[in-house]
């Protein structure tokens, strides 16, 4: 079995390639033969930097008893 890296020297990929270039390659190989979609790296590093550049609101329960003694 090839590693993913000969594979794309074998089809002309350049190794100065962008990152991005080859993750939507092998992006793309793992939908059309498993017909699934998959996360690449750099699409969950920009949703947890998404994620942690929206505010979230925070709700207090302000009914609660108190208690007293």
């Amino acid at each position: 079995m090839k590693k993913i890296g000969d594979i794309m020297n074998d089809l002309g990929f350049r190794e100065d390639a962008p990152r991005s270039l080859k993750e939507a390659f092998i992006k793309n190989l793992i939908k059309a033969a498993y017909g699934i979609e998959v996360e690449t790296p750099s699409e969950a590093i920009q949703r947890k930097v998404k994620d942690l550049r929206e505010p979230e609101q925070l709700e207090f329960d302000m009914n609660l008893p108190t208690k007293v003694g």
